[in-house]
């Protein structure tokens, strides 16, 4: 279980869970969940500008949480005070509570929190 709390902008927490999690996947590890909290919600928002040679966070979860079946879960709370309604995404990203993390972060071996 990961669980992302940095901004995707300006922050190198963000491109090392992406990184980190790259390698869990590649390595074919089961990856029970990514859940985004606090400013990390913003990974979320898809189709935002990026520089020539960034990646695209968004989309990048998105791929690899296709790639190895996992959701990508916003905290609900953060989610309802940063993001407008309109604009949380559909699968694999949806909103969920501290319960759902705390039944899923017992499932897995380890979670790590950037």
């Amino acid at each position: 279980m990961l669980m992302v709390s940095a901004s995707p902008w300006g922050q190198s927490r963000s491109m090392l869970a992406l990184r980190l999690l790259r390698a869990t996947v590649a390595a074919g590890h089961e990856v029970e969940a990514v859940f985004f909290r606090e400013d990390g919600v913003y990974h979320a928002l898809s189709g935002r500008q990026t520089d020539r040679g960034t990646v695209d966070l968004s989309r990048a979860y998105v791929e690899l949480a296709e790639q190895g079946n996992f959701p990508l879960l916003l905290c609900s709370a953060s989610a309802q005070r940063r993001l407008p309604a309109a604009a949380v995404p559909d699968a694999p990203w949806r909103e969920a509570g501290l319960a759902e993390f705390f039944t899923r972060e017992a499932q897995a071996d380890r979670c790590v929190c950037l």
